[in-house]
Order: C-alpha cells, then sequence, then structure tokens
C-alpha cells in the first residue's frame, strides 16, 4: 500500500506539500506541482491515512460504541445499525466489547486516548463512575437509561415505560389475567421503567398483578429458561418477558415440558430480534426501533462534535410487532 512518502518521492516534493495538496489547505501552492502531486498520488492509487489525518488535525472521524457482550444479538443489531448510519455521516464506528467486564474511568480514558475518538455511544451499564465533565468534553451519549431524570446526560433511548405499557394492554385485551411478568437486572433502569409501564396498564384496565408473579430474569436465555420452572407452579396463562433472550429460555423449558405456546400459555416478549423469525412460534415482541435509535445517536454525535446546539434526551417510540406466541382468551369465553 502506497505511502503519503512514496507519493512525495515521485511528485519530487515534500511530505509537507503533499499533506497540504492533497487536504486543500495551502492555496500558494502552484497549479503545476499541484498537479504533479495529484498525479502521483491517482498513479499510486494512494489511500488517505484517516487516523494520521486525524492526528495531524486534532481532528477525528471516530465514533466509539461501548457494548457489554458483542454475541448478544441485541447489541449485534445495535451494531449493524449504528455501523449503517456512521457511514451515511462520514465516520468510522470503533466497537469496544467489555465482555460483560467493569469499566471505570481511568479505564475509559486510556482507551479514548488510543484511539483518538471524537464521540462515544455507550451501551454498558458496566461503564462506570463517569464524571460530567468528562462526559462533556468527550461527547458521551448514553444509548440507555442510566439516569433519565439527570438533565446533564445526552441520551438516545426507546421509550421503555411505552413498550411496557404496549406489551400489558395487548395481553389483558386478548383476555390474560393471571399474568406473569419477567423482568430484567435489579440495577436496570430500563426495566424498571417497562416494568412502571406494564403496572400502569394494568392499573388503567383493572386487572391484578401479583407482587409473586414478578420475577427478574436477568435478560439472559438462562435466566428466562429458570423462569419457565417457576411460572409452571404458578399455572399462570400468559407471560410479559422484558427480553427475547429470556423468553427464548422461556420456550426451550416449554418445548421440553410439553407446554405449548400459545395454546397453554401465551408469551409477549421485548426487543424483536431477528432470531424471532427462526424459533416457533414466532414471537410477539415489542420492537425498540433500533434503526431509529441508531440513527438519532449518530446524528446527535455528529452535531456535538461539530459543536451543534443538541437536545439533550431523545426518546424512540416503540411499536408491536404481531407474531403467533400470543393466543385469544377471549375467543374461549
Amino acid at each position: 500500500m502506497a505511502t503519503i512518502k512514496d507519493v512525495a518521492k515521485l511528485a519530487g516534493v515534500s511530505i509537507t506539500t503533499v499533506s497540504m495538496v492533497l487536504n486543500k489547505t495551502n492555496n500558494k501552492i502552484s497549479d503545476q506541482t499541484r498537479k504533479k502531486v495529484i498525479d502521483a498520488a491517482e498513479s499510486l492509487n494512494y489511500k488517505a491515512n484517516n487516523f494520521a489525518r486525524a492526528l495531524a488535525s486534532k481532528k477525528s472521524n471516530v465514533i466509539m460504541a461501548i457494548i457489554p457482550d458483542i454475541s448478544n444479538p441485541f447489541f449485534s443489531l445495535l451494531v449493524k445499525n449504528l455501523t449503517y448510519y456512521a457511514e451515511k455521516y462520514k465516520y468510522f464506528l470503533y466497537i469496544h466489547n467489555t465482555n460483560n467486564k467493569d469499566l471505570d474511568k481511568g479505564k475509559f480514558l486510556n482507551i479514548l486516548n488510543s484511539n483518538f475518538v471524537a464521540a462515544s455511544l455507550i451501551v454498558d451499564r458496566n461503564v462506570k463512575n463517569l464524571d460530567q465533565d468528562l462526559i462533556e468534553k468527550n461527547n458521551i451519549i448514553f444509548l440507555d437509561e442510566v439516569d433519565f431524570n439527570n438533565n446533564s446526560y445526552h441520551m438516545v433511548t426507546g421509550n421503555n415505560e411505552k413498550g411496557g405499557l404496549l406489551g400489558m394492554e395487548y395481553l389483558i385485551d386478548k383476555g390474560f389475567k393471571n399474568i406473569g411478568i419477567l423482568i430484567g437486572p435489579r440495577s436496570t433502569a430500563n426495566s424498571s421503567r417497562r416494568l412502571s409501564g406494564a403496572i400502569k396498564a394494568a392499573m388503567n384496565k383493572d386487572i391484578y398483578i401479583d407482587s409473586s408473579n414478578i420475577i427478574h430474569g436477568d435478560y439472559t436465555f438462562e435466566g428466562g429458561y429458570k423462569a419457565g420452572k417457576y411460572f409452571l407452579k404458578k399455572n399462570i396463562d400468559a407471560i410479559f418477558s422484558f427480553s427475547d433472550m429470556s423468553s427464548y429460555g422461556l420456550l426451550k423449558f416449554f418445548s421440553e415440558n410439553k407446554i405449548k405456546v400459545p395454546d397453554d400459555i401465551s408469551l409477549i416478549s421485548y426487543d424483536n430480534l431477528f432470531l424471532n423469525n427462526i424459533v416457533s412460534p414466532r414471537l410477539t415482541s415489542i420492537d425498540q426501533n433500533l434503526e431509529m435509535i441508531a440513527k438519532y445517536s449518530i446524528k446527535m454525535a455528529d452535531d456535538l462534535i461539530k459543536n451543534k446546539k443538541v437536545d439533550r434526551k431523545v426518546m424512540v417510540e416503540p411499536f408491536i410487532n404481531f407474531g403467533e406466541s400470543v393466543g385469544d382468551k377471549n375467543e374461549d369465553t
């Protein structure tokens, strides 16, 4: 691969001259010299090193996304959408996978400094203890509800309370009353807000949700499988699972125990991952609209990098993607 040094040698000029011509930073260079540089670059098929250019100009085209587990289909789908919109805005998306390990302020700063990052998108609860000054100076945007009431954060997230309300309303409108809720980790704000929306929908519909029917599934396949055993003993007729990954665990348990979904028990889920087109029955699931979350995240990052005024919080509206996992109890009466 040709370097800027190769271009300078072929054109018979200095490296500085090549840099000024290709970056259009000096109008005093003669047309003859300019042509020699451009011709040399084209003949060598020279591609500028964007990282080196960033170091020289103190401007970066790198946006970093910090995620906990790239093997989780939810984060894979989010990264796919982020990459698409980063390219649209002429940025390179650098992915840092924490492997579900804590990332404190010191480690975070090392990553920023090592990769010359212009903005960061954090989708990981393992990133901790970032002070406000660091957040502001490094154009940090949270893609999760770390602290929804803190107006000093920049945040792009799905409307989790609305999603919880939509899912519970749908189950109740289908005639279900004895409903189990499989929520996320205890420390997760988005799970709490989904639960808040679900309980609000139940209250609006005058349906009582027994507190013992609400258990943690930690957004994992294993958590869902264990929950299946618990819910079976409770003799409930429908489940609202706050994660497709947990729902896959539920489906596995039900299949092994000859429990049919939705004939014996109905299930509505959350995330609408692409795997829903593979599992049977196909899940009815709340779609967070990750494409729009990604689009608004990259747009906000671009505005912050360019010192434009931005809204501190963007809420993306969810919707129900209808599958085959919810029956209609009204038809049985």
